[in-house]
């Protein structure tokens, strides 16, 4: 996936731990998703599809063991080498439209 194929319509910084913000990425099939997570540690740069937290049957949020949401996937990859290649092309598309996003 070629990161010109691949728009970054809005971006939302954020600092917190590893996530440095969120993206609205447009592909050319015409799909548009919101709330692509970008995160960066130690040089190292990756986006993650939307998610969705977990729910317990009375509604609350499920948390971990360490006290952190938990949350579902909402998007699958046939594999781990396709999802990669798609961060990747993500993590590009981000850069060529704003260059200082993942400035750490």
């Amino acid at each position: 996936m070629a990161q010109n194929q691949i728009s970054i319509s809005n971006w939302k910084p954020v600092n917190r731990g590893a996530l440095r913000g969120f993206a609205t990425v447009g592909f050319p099939s015409g799909m548009t998703l919101h709330e692509v997570c970008v995160f960066a540690t130690n040089g190292k740069f990756w986006a993650s599809p939307p998610s969705k937290p977990m729910l317990d049957r009375d509604g609350r949020v499920m948390v971990d063991d360490a006290g952190k949401r938990r949350y579902a996937a909402i998007i699958e990859f046939v594999s781990k080498e396709t999802r990669d290649r798609w961060s990747e092309a993500v993590v590009a598309a981000l850069l060529a439209a704003h260059p200082e996003a993942l400035d750490e």
